[in-house]
């Protein structure tokens, strides 16, 4: 069943991603956007689709912060636009670091011996 949600969890980071891009400039957007990404973000479970949540919603930020074909970005390098980048890598750096935290620890062997 997990598996099934991988590509939901990439299309809700995908679309995410996109309209904090398009409303960062606003002082409302860049915090709407922000703070619903954390909070999504502690809302998934640890591992695959947190990782998958993150990777989706970078791609349009880093899809904007590149140069249109027209000239121009839509990510621009103003307070705003280096914050949105900087809390889009906050998000995917924590989404990777709490990647191995969702899988149960191996019973150490010490702790039998020590509780005996």
């Amino acid at each position: 069943m997990r598996t099934l949600l991988v590509p939901v969890a990439l299309a809700v980071g995908v679309v995410s991603g996109a309209a904090g891009t398009l409303l960062h400039q606003y002082w409302w957007g860049l915090a709407l956007a922000l703070v619903s990404g954390l909070a999504a973000l502690a809302w998934l479970a640890p591992g695959v689709l947190r990782v998958a949540f993150a990777l989706g919603w970078c791609v349009p930020v880093a899809r904007g912060a590149l140069e249109r074909p027209a000239g121009g970005f839509l990510i621009s390098s103003d307070a705003e636009g280096w914050s949105y980048i900087a809390g889009s890598f906050v998000l995917l750096v924590a989404a990777l670091a709490t990647m191995a935290s969702g899988r149960g620890r191996a019973a150490d062997p010490g702790d039998a011996a020590s509780s005996a």
